[in-house]
């Protein structure tokens, strides 16, 4: 969508001061805009800290029209970009005016929002809960006129991240009119919607068929359907700015997603193609930013005669998935590093299996066996003691539940020859199953007045903030940069490092904290903590943090919440939160200055 009429582009020229405007004023602008939440706070911040900065005003109205875009039936967003639209009326077009109004109207939270949650979790939550259940709680709510879209929202996202979720087969007779091979629980909605007078317009219900296809089907399939329903949606000439669809930018993004993630030439040119129109619309879009730059100038590949780092895995009692996870590593591929496995103090056969792997694995494969489990500081520290890890120059943990895909190491380590005096670098941490939400980032902290607390009697200092965690694995979160910390569910440490800031803090046992306590000591002591997010690890489980389901577990998580608080006391919380933000600050407007000055199309 190009910008309103009444309210003037960015010019991608001007960017970087653009850039360092919205930095300075709203906070947390270089993490990221992704979700819901932080896109709406982005936009109100720019507008309200705006000042008499058109350019500013611009970026916050565009942030809320991008948010609006990728949640079309959001409470707040709706609310945002209507309250805009109300003080500005002639900067857009009617039909644009009369959608986002309508939506408005009927996606008001009622006051039996947590229904749905209630019986969801009756049948064992979510991700296992059947269609049914769902159906019996949205579909009689549907014709609420106030809060029919906001039912519909929920059911949509149960359709898309349901992990049971079936395609049904393809019937090329079955309703011309709509896309094939559609989710049958979807369909159900969006017809119970449509069907219903003035509830959802025909715009809306295609974007939600396209949302679930991108994120359900495989690349493919998605990008045929992606097409079909993009094709259907051109408004007619006048309706929106330039004549397209109002969700035409959105359907552009998604082609470039799907399309980088298709084996076949040419993929990240013809991704970057899709994105630069984009970014001269948004410019001050700090992920749009990053991914650009990273598919226009991606790392070179790391020297093909370099020493190959040390790959370490510990466990305790879970052969099973361990032995998932060293099949991965042998199917993606390691580059002959040796791999180095330490069996926790196992009672399940554990230590066989690695026996038995080690046997069949064709190159160097350590088996390492403690009798008791000593928890994972120690479990990894053990495993860098070691004297053939202790020489080589990076060693890189796995956790036993992981499934790499090809090229996983060289992404690490083309950062690691990159980005010289590093302390740690990690990547993109999703679940394994489709839609494969984003587990883990980047990570950054929060300014205390900012974070959640989580003591009434102790003064909190640390406040780790994960601007991508929950969302959709997207291509917004494809690009490489320095952070304050990054997963351990699979991250790399330089061996220089654990000589100057020293290994895993063992006060951490039995584990939770003891990455990001190392990270901080690495952003303390001047060794930046990269961010490799082109590189992609499917976790078999979900983080620690969403595990904590019995109260000793818990107790433990908070015991070491409250370690990290005495450890890193408020004046080094501070020096580490701004060291990293400063770093990704630079970072950003580096890229931003890079894109900003690549020739316009026409010019000249």
């Amino acid at each position: 969508m190009a910008q309103p009429h009444g309210i003037p582009a960015p010019d991608p020229a001007k960017a970087p001061a653009l850039l360092a405007a919205l930095m300075d004023r709203v906070p947390l602008w270089e993490c990221g805009a992704m979700g819901a939440d932080n896109q709406f706070r982005l936009a109100r911040g720019a507008i309200e800290n705006a000042g008499n900065d058109p350019g500013m005003v611009a970026a916050g109205v565009g942030m809320a029209l991008w948010g609006w875009r990728d949640n079309p039936l959001d409470t707040r967003l709706a609310a945002l970009l209507r309250a805009i639209m109300e003080d500005a009326p002639q900067a857009f077009p009617p039909a644009l005016r009369e959608l986002v109004a309508h939506l408005h109207d009927r996606v008001r939270v009622p006051a039996d929002f947590g229904a749905l949650d209630a019986v969801l979790n009756a049948h064992g939550g979510p991700a296992v809960a059947p269609a049914q259940a769902m159906l019996d709680v949205v579909l009689p709510r549907l014709a609420d006129p106030a809060h029919g879209l906001f039912w519909l929202a929920r059911g949509v996202e149960w359709c898309v991240r349901h992990e049971n979720s079936v395609v049904p087969p393809t019937d090329e007779a079955a309703s011309p009119a709509l896309p094939v091979a559609d989710d049958a629980t979807l369909e159900t909605l969006l017809r119970a919607a449509l069907s219903t007078p003035r509830a959802l317009p025909e715009t809306v219900a295609r974007r939600l068929r396209a949302e679930w296809a991108v994120r359900r089907l495989d690349a493919t399939e998605a990008l045929r359907r992606l097409e079909q329903l993009a094709g259907q949606d051109a408004a007619p000439a006048g309706a929106f700015p330039t004549g397209a669809s109002p969700f035409a930018p959105w359907y552009a993004l998604r082609r470039a997603e799907l399309l980088i993630t298709m084996d076949r030439p040419g993929r990240a040119s013809d991704a970057a193609a899709l994105l630069l129109p984009l970014w001269r619309e948004a410019p001050y879009h700090p992920n749009l930013t990053l991914a650009l730059h990273d598919l226009l100038h991606p790392l070179p590949a790391p020297p093909a005669d370099a020493a190959p780092p040390a790959i370490l895995l510990y466990t305790w009692n879970k052969r099973d998935l361990a032995a998932q996870t060293l099949r991965s590593l042998r199917a993606a591929g390691f580059g002959g590093a040796p791999v180095f496995a330490l069996d926790n103090g196992s009672q399940d056969g554990t230590e066989n299996m690695f026996r038995a792997m080690a046997a069949d694995w064709g190159s160097p494969f350590s088996v390492v066996r403690l009798p008791v489990n000593v928890g994972a500081p120690a479990a990894r520290n053990w495993l860098l003691s070691l004297p053939e890890v202790r020489q080589r120059d990076h060693a890189v943990f796995l956790d036993d539940d992981v499934l790499l895909d090809p090229g996983w190491l060289d992404g690490l380590l083309a950062v690691a020859h990159a980005r010289p005096g590093w302390g740690a670098i990690g990547c993109a941490v999703t679940d394994h199953t489709p839609p494969h939400a984003l587990q883990c980032a980047d990570f950054f902290a929060l300014p205390p007045d900012m974070g959640t607390r989580s003591f009434a009697d102790l003064d909190e200092h640390w406040h780790i903030h994960g601007n991508s965690a929950g969302s959709a694995d997207t291509l917004l979160t494809a690009y490489t940069r320095p952070c304050l910390s990054v997963s351990g569910c699979c991250h790399m440490v330089s061996m220089a490092s654990v000589q100057q800031v020293g290994a895993f803090d063992v006060r951490f046992t039995p584990s939770q904290f003891d990455d990001l306590e190392r990270d901080i000591r690495c952003t303390l002591a001047g060794l930046p903590v990269w961010y490799a997010g082109t590189v992609r690890v499917r976790h078999m489980q979900h983080s620690s943090l969403r595990q904590a389901t019995s109260r000793a577990r818990s107790a433990h998580i908070f015991g070491n919440r409250i370690k990290l608080e005495h450890l890193h006391p408020a004046n080094k919380a501070k020096q580490a939160r701004e060291a990293s933000a400063a770093l990704a600050r630079q970072d950003l407007l580096r890229k931003t200055a890079a894109l900003a000055a690549l020739p316009t199309p026409g010019a000249g």
